[in-house]
């Protein structure tokens, strides 16, 4: 996901400066409030989504309406379509594809038609293990749905592959996803794999409409999803769905305001994902009593310089560069060789963003690593021979950054950092000409959803004098990053994909 990541800020950041970071970071209020909170516990329905019966009839109809065009949205169609169901796809921009079109196309897998030529020897175990031993990225999972990813990862890169997109031969580990040799690469990356399931749909029969914002699910009398409330233009549309509705429209990484309001340590993230992923699903859901859980939780985070100079720099990840995190006195604050992995380096830049109403500021020195960078593109940052002289650039005292520079140094000639613990092999020497600029903690990836079981049914919220239960809102469903279980490690789109093939052949069902 990081390369994905970085290219998605990189289209949304041009013209992005230091004045404008408070700007960047709106902080606003959003319809997912208490009332939206209770529905999670058995509350009734949103006026407004009482069914079919009333003064309203439908627009159009189908057995399945999807709303969200992305990988999970096309995976969930074409599988309903090939069940026999008729579908009508929903998308809020005026193309589809999503940020699974600007995706990498980086899928892991296992047992694969590709891997079986290389001999590669995963098992389903495998996956399932590596994914619930890495909770610094995913957080606590559902078993069941972690197993049915874990299980049927393989197929839907086959599946993939059965439809026609494109894959480079080589299965193999991959830097910052993940050891196991189960990186399966897109020839022509997300938008290549977006093209060709775009294809699929159509010719499965699949309707699509674009500029179609869903507003409201439809349910009965008895609190089933029977349809869908939406818009094209100034108009309403509705859209009834004779078996079910699948939920595939993505989270809320497109909005500050979405982000800040379900958690204010979030008020100054940036918002780097397609700004049509506004939590819409999210929200719906909730307003029909869905169980939605760890939507408060952070998100997959980024650290990202030079977004001001359009030169970025994913703070230590392949181009780790060795430099000091700087506050707005010129002081450290923070371990800045946190492997990227791990979110308390990210949340630290965040926090100290959010304590001082303006961004963090990376110095780099010259080193090797730097001079890697600069033999394959300039960095075209705040640059200068002494600490004072770049320091003053980026609107630091110079003095006081000296006396940092001077301290630090100290702790690189005795091997040990008194301050704050930067291991001792990371402990570089500052030496110039020396390069500066803010850094900014943006997502593209939100953790937090509707609550689904393995059947991507998504879940209401029961408790009585039993105790909590959970139990399935009739013709509902959901795959992708709108539900709780998100994953990097090459299976965020995949795992939208996997849930979505589920959903597609569950609701077509019945």
């Amino acid at each position: 996901m990081k390369r994905e990541h970085t290219q998605a800020v990189a289209q949304e950041s041009q013209g992005m400066t230091r004045r404008g970071f408070m700007g960047a970071a709106l902080a606003g209020t959003m319809g997912v409030a208490a009332a939206s909170l209770l529905a999670g516990c058995g509350a009734p329905a949103a006026e407004g989504a009482k069914g079919s019966d009333g003064d309203a009839a439908w627009d159009q109809e189908a057995d399945v309406v999807v709303i969200g065009g992305g990988a999970g949205g096309h995976a969930a169609a074409i599988e309903a379509a090939n069940a026999g169901a008729s579908v009508i796809l929903l998308e809020k921009a005026s193309a589809v594809g999503g940020d699974s079109a600007l995706c990498d196309g980086i899928l892991g897998g296992y047992g694969t038609k590709l891997a079986t030529a290389q001999g590669i020897d995963v098992t389903a175990d495998d996956m399932y293990e590596w994914f619930m031993a890495h909770p610094e990225w995913y957080g606590p999972k559902d078993p069941a749905v972690t197993r049915v990813n874990a299980e049927k990862s393989g197929e839907t890169i086959d599946w993939l592959q059965d439809q026609g997109v494109p894959f480079e031969e080589t299965v193999a580990p991959r830097f910052g996803y993940t050891e196991l040799p189960v990186i399966h690469q897109v020839d022509g990356r997300g938008a290549e794999m977006m093209r060709v399931l775009g294809e699929v749909a159509a010719s499965a029969g699949v309707t699509t409409l674009t500029d179609a914002p869903a507003a409201a699910l439809v349910t009965d009398t008895e609190g089933r999803v029977v349809g869908v409330r939406a818009k094209q233009g100034s108009s309403e549309l509705r859209v009834q769905a004779k078996k079910g509705v699948v939920l595939a429209c993505g989270g809320y990484s497109g909005s500050n305001s979405m982000l800040a309001t379900l958690n204010a340590e979030c008020a100054n993230l940036m918002a780097g994902s397609s700004p049509s992923l506004t939590g819409d699903g999210l929200a719906m859901a909730m307003q029909i009593g869905a169980y939605a859980t760890r939507i408060s939780d952070l998100p997959l985070m980024s650290s990202l310089a030079g977004l001001e100079y359009n030169a970025i720099v994913n703070v230590n990840y392949a181009e780790r560069l060795h430099g000091l995190w700087l506050d707005a006195n010129g002081e450290r604050f923070f371990d800045e060789e946190t492997e990227y992995e791990n979110p308390l380096g990210h949340r630290a830049i965040l926090r100290k963003q959010n304590e001082q109403g303006s961004p963090v500021v990376l110095l780099l020195p010259t080193t090797p690593e730097l001079e890697a960078v600069l033999a394959t593109r300039p960095l075209e940052w705040a640059k200068a021979d002494t600490v004072e002289e770049v320091a003053q650039m980026v609107g630091l005292d110079g003095a006081k950054v000296k006396a940092t520079v001077d301290r630090y140094n100290g702790f690189c000639e005795a091997g040990r950092d008194d301050d704050f613990g930067r291991p001792a092999e990371f402990l570089v020497p500052m030496t110039g000409p020396f390069y500066a600029s803010t850094i900014m903690v943006s997502t593209s990836v939100t953790t937090g959803g509707v609550k689904t079981n393995d059947k991507a049914q998504v879940l209401r919220l029961l408790v009585d004098d039993k105790g909590a239960s959970t139990e399935p809102i009739p013709g509902l469903y959901a795959a992708g990053v709108v539900c709780e279980w998100n994953c990097a490690a090459g299976c965020t789109v995949l795992s939208a994909m996997t849930l979505g093939r589920i959903a597609g052949q569950n609701v077509a069902a019945g």
